[in-house]
């Protein structure tokens, strides 16, 4: 899929790698997406990108949610209401996580509970049927909804609409979008 420009075409080459990246560990992935926000005037800049900071390096500790997790895609944006929020999918191999639902579940109870210490609130865009299937356990072997989860949802995610400007007053570069790490 080719972006309008060049930021966008970098992000969802990242985010494409980091699919690629879990089809190889694993010949089914659970895809995961959760949206991840706050209640009411509870959320900055600089407050959603430290949690989402302890969000992914509680990954490591916290093995009850994250033990099968192969990688993550966040975009991190700011709303009409200048109410911070973000969209994050993770992969977990398939052949462990069978229910994606409950996985997604999990991670935002984690967020709002854990995280935020209850100022967050989440969605689980997994109980939703979307017109492609782009969620839940794909086949690697499954061509059309590999593909359909790389245009639809990683071409949302990269989108650069709702981009995040400074206007806080706070001089932090937060970083609005994140992927894993790709190991060699």
């Amino acid at each position: 899929m080719k972006k309008d420009n060049r930021k966008e075409q970098r992000r969802y080459d990242s985010a494409c790698t980091v699919i690629d990246s879990a089809f190889e560990t694993d010949s089914r992935v659970a895809v995961v997406r959760v949206d991840l926000s706050y209640r009411e005037g509870k959320s900055s800049a600089q407050r959603i990108n430290i949690d989402l900071n302890k969000l992914r390096l509680n990954a490591r500790s916290k093995p009850s949610i994250f033990k099968d997790q192969i990688g993550y895609v966040i975009k991190l944006e700011k709303g009409d209401n200048d109410n911070y929020h973000a969209h994050a999918l993770f992969t977990f191999k398939g052949h462990e996580v069978k229910n994606h639902k409950y996985k997604a579940e999990q991670i935002g109870k984690y967020w709002q509970e854990v995280i935020t210490k209850g100022d967050g609130i989440y969605h689980n865009c997994n109980t939703k049927k979307y017109d492609k299937n782009c969620l839940g356990v794909i086949e690697r072997s499954n061509v059309d909804d590999v593909e359909a989860l790389k245009e639809n949802v990683l071409g949302y995610l990269c989108k650069d609409e709702q981009s995040i400007n400074n206007s806080d007053g706070s001089d932090k570069k937060i970083r609005e979008f994140r992927c894993s790490m790709i190991k060699k």
